[in-house]
């Protein structure tokens, strides 16, 4: 090959490499986007459409549930159990049956006249005094009262007796007391007034022997260390009225009877000034006069100028 020929072969391969690389470069460049044409217009779009209402309805209440059925006990299959025993009915309140203390020790029993069915007590017209049936609560303590009323004031009398105050009352106008008036404080202190009437007791020793003693015997003045000196008046209490009922009641029923302390309310009560502050009580018990506590005694209230039978 000439050197000619040589030269025009290499522009021939030259010129196919350009022509190759041309023809890849126009292949690689990305096309452009055409322009829209006149007649494109944008999609029509359907109206919305409008949303209907909504119906809330009101929830209904939930069904209650049905109570549960307790399942039935399996019959046993031990032995068979005898049943308990009934308890028995508690027995009757002793506190609330009459105590039967006997009769009275006194004479004639024949004249006595009884003031109520069911208590112990009895009006002797004939010897102007009204006899009634107790027994001793307390031997050695300082008193308030010498007697009372059963379950009202124990603690602090001597004697009780289970019996209205308001028939004694009634018993003493019958054989001729007159009433007087209770102790009176405000202004000024007023000693009670009334009648005097004198107040025995008997009873039987541990040889069943009747022994009897006035009441002041079984009372000790304290600052004496003596029997009390000072009778007992019939004050009369008084009554008060419910104002519901219109009821009278007599005040000497809360337990004020025969009273060795001033109260407003005693059946009978003393003509001095004697205080019903524990500290100041004139007042006591003669133990070692007084027989054991629970024995039955008659206490026996006399219009003073009378004269009483033992």
């Amino acid at each position: 090959m000439t050197m000619r020929q040589s030269t025009v072969a290499r522009h021939l391969v030259w010129a196919a490499a350009m022509l190759a690389a041309v023809v890849i470069f126009a292949g690689c460049r990305p096309s452009e986007p055409q322009p829209p044409t006149e007649d494109a217009s944008p999609p029509a779009t359907e109206p919305a459409a409008e949303a209907e209402p909504v119906t809330v309805t009101e929830p209904e209440p939930a069904p209650e549930p049905e109570p549960a059925v307790e399942p039935e006990p399996e019959p046993a299959t031990g032995p068979a159990l005898e049943p308990e025993p009934a308890p028995e009915p508690p027995a009757e309140d002793q506190a609330d049956k009459p105590v039967d203390l006997g009769p009275p020790l006194v004479d004639d029993t024949e004249g006595l006249k009884r003031l109520d069915p069911d208590k112990p007590i009895w009006l002797d017209a004939a010897n102007k005094r009204v006899v009634m049936v107790g027994q001793i609560c307390q031997t050695g303590v300082p008193l308030e009262l010498f007697a009372c009323l059963k379950d009202t004031k124990e603690h602090e009398a001597i004697v009780s007796v289970d019996v209205k105050a308001a028939t004694v009352h009634a018993g003493l106008l019958a054989v001729g007391a007159e009433v007087g008036n209770p102790v009176q404080f405000d202004p000024k202190y007023v000693p009670a007034k009334g009648t005097e009437i004198e107040v025995t007791v008997a009873w039987k020793d541990d040889n069943g022997q009747r022994q009897t003693a006035r009441a002041q015997d079984w009372i000790l003045d304290i600052e004496t260390q003596k029997p009390m000196a000072h009778p007992w008046v019939f004050a009369g209490s008084g009554f008060w009225e419910d104002e519901d009922t219109g009821q009278k009641h007599y005040q000497a029923e809360g337990g004020d009877f025969i009273c060795v302390s001033n109260f407003a309310t005693a059946m009978l009560d003393l003509p001095i000034e004697s205080s019903q502050a524990n500290d100041a009580l004139l007042f006591k018990a003669n133990s070692k006069a007084i027989p054991p506590r629970g024995t039955p005694v008659t206490l026996v209230l006399t219009v003073a100028g009378g004269s009483p039978k033992k």
